[in-house]
């Protein structure tokens, strides 16, 4: 699924494409909300309770609807407030673009419905390419201090049912702290390492890997092209941009 950096950094387009008040009340919340489904990161909590998706099930799922299933008194804006409205408009952006990726990207293309999905190595390949996604995404440092500024400032919103509020408080810290991240390959080797061990990497193709990390890119380029990548950013900002309008308006 997209990495952080890629969760804020289209949030903000959603975000600018609607230009609504409920968001621009307040922009660090709506971000903080964008990244929040994978507070597991610190929580260690089961992902189906944040993310509302059966991983497993193969089937149509609208993770949106299953979270204001759950918990109704999210599903209407009306009564909530400016602060919790904006998280959970974020909230939904996250959801929509990981239900997106799961079905467009992954699943085809290095998952169950691809030619091997039982391949390891396709995993790392998805990885590295979430890792690309993300460092490009990062390239526009001057709307990733906006984002990051606009979380440093935001007070978390409280009550959300499935997520204690300490907790939240945490990621807020968390989430200003990965918006700073520059666009380059200093976590690659951190982040790429277990999933290579997994795969049966060697340890000198590990540290070849790590060291020229865009050979690894360039491989996952070759599964699933940049044509098609584009296509589905196209697809999931709509959707996103969508969910969120109806959800506010």
């Amino acid at each position: 699924m997209p990495s952080l950096g890629s969760h804020m950094a289209h949030a903000r387009i959603v975000a600018d494409r609607l230009g609504l008040p409920e968001i621009d009340a307040d922009r660090g919340a709506f971000y903080l909300g964008s990244t929040a489904p994978d507070i597991r990161v610190i929580t260690r909590m089961d992902r189906r309770v944040t993310h509302f998706f059966e991983l497993d099930e193969l089937a149509a799922q609208d993770s949106v609807a299953a979270m204001f299933a759950a918990h109704p008194g999210l599903a209407l804006p009306a009564g909530l407030d400016a602060a919790t409205t904006a998280f959970i408009a974020g909230y939904l952006t996250h959801l929509v673009l990981d239900e997106s990726f799961i079905s467009e990207v992954y699943r085809p293309h290095f998952g169950a419905l691809s030619g091997q999905p039982e391949d390891p190595r396709a995993n790392v390949l998805d990885r590295a390419l979430q890792y690309e996604l993300d460092r490009r995404d990062r390239e526009d440092r001057d709307a990733m201090e906006q984002i990051r500024s606009a979380i440093a400032s935001t007070r978390p919103p409280g009550g959300i049912p499935f997520i204690a509020d300490e907790h939240l408080v945490e990621w807020v810290t968390v989430s200003e702290d990965v918006a700073s991240h520059p666009p380059d390959f200093g976590r690659f080797r951190r982040m790429m390492t277990r999933h290579l061990e997994r795969a049966g990497y060697a340890l000198d193709e590990i540290n070849t890997y790590c060291d020229e990390p865009t050979a690894l890119v360039a491989e996952a380029f070759n599964v699933v092209n940049e044509e098609r990548i584009g296509r589905f950013w196209h697809d999931a900002e709509e959707r996103m941009t969508d969910r969120v309008r109806n959800y506010l308006r």
